[in-house]
């Protein structure tokens, strides 16, 4: 049944993106396409994961380890 919910999953997101896609390539918006198709290309990853079981690092980790030294120097304890 996870299989059937990732391919359903996939081939909405895939003509989703179709769509958007022909929407910008007539007006000259290249980088704006190609950035929107890698964004929707990793929604789509972490979309199908999620579906399937697989447990997705948080993203707060590596955030906390960039912005918690910096919040330590301007808010000292």
């Amino acid at each position: 049944m996870k299989t059937l919910n990732i391919a359903l999953f996939t081939v909405l997101a895939a003509a989703l993106i179709y769509v958007q896609l022909l929407a910008l390539l007539p007006e000259g918006k290249k980088k704006e396409a190609a950035y929107y198709a890698v964004l929707m290309l990793a929604a789509v990853v972490i979309g199908s994961l999620l579906i399937a079981g697989i447990p997705v690092p948080s993203p707060a980790f590596p955030l906390r380890a960039v912005f918690e030294p910096v919040g330590r120097w301007f808010f000292p304890e």
